[in-house]
């Protein structure tokens, strides 16, 4: 990677710009038109949800930050150092035979990957519940459309039912919103831009154990045979 710190970089910059969007729709309040309108609350259900799991892949990002900078300025410690050990610890069992490191790289994507994964789910669990108010919301209106053609001319009951129908589709329209805004968008995006940098990272750690370090092996195994 040109610059260690590019993760961290381009979080920063999604989330400044992300911010600002959030903070103007608090100024012009329609944040609050959302939460208001939606009378299932699975708006801030989602919302809530949402600041959870932002807080934890924010941590995630800073984590796997932390890992490429080592790796780029080559610190004894970190995961890269742990994976160069254990080709090490190989080598010496296979008694300076040819070193395979496929499984060992497998494992480190793995291992990097498993912590995010939530990430992905939520993210496609709040388009989910998203979905799920547009149910709601139409069974509120239909439920208030019904009551509306059994309304007959009782003007005030039909007024109350038309209002039961701009709730629903009010519900309908905003959970879904959210739910494509918050999963959807910002968190999906904060997964993809974790699961290229866990990409990136591994691919550079097997890259730099194959021209140094495995042939660094294979020359100490030359020198030392059993």
């Amino acid at each position: 990677m040109n610059n260690p710190n590019a993760l961290l970089y381009k979080s920063l910059i999604i989330n400044s710009f992300a911010g600002l969007l959030v903070y103007i729709s608090w100024l012009q309040g329609w944040l609050l038109l959302v939460f208001k309108s939606d009378a299932s609350y699975l708006s801030l259900v989602m919302a809530a949800l949402f600041v959870i799991f932002w807080i934890i892949s924010a941590y995630h990002i800073v984590v796997i930050n932390r890992e490429i900078v080592r790796f780029e300025t080559r610190q004894p410690e970190g995961i890269a150092s742990e994976y160069f050990n254990k080709l090490r610890a190989k080598s010496i069992k296979l008694h300076g035979r040819p070193v395979d490191q496929f499984m060992l790289a497998s494992a480190l994507r793995v291992r990097l990957m498993m912590p995010i994964q939530i990430l992905h789910y939520v993210a496609n669990m709040l388009i989910l519940l998203g979905l799920i108010g547009t149910v709601i919301g139409f069974v509120i209106a239909v439920a208030g459309l019904g009551d509306s053609l059994a309304g007959g001319e009782n003007l005030q009951r039909v007024q109350g039912v038309l209002g039961q129908i701009v709730t629903g589709m009010g519900v309908a329209l905003f959970t879904t919103l959210v739910g494509a805004i918050l999963g959807g968008l910002w968190l999906q995006l904060h997964y993809q831009i974790l699961e290229r940098a866990i990409a990136g990272l591994v691919v550079d750690v097997v890259e730099h154990a194959d021209i140094e370090i495995i042939p660094e092996l294979a020359n100490v195994g030359g020198t030392n045979p059993q």
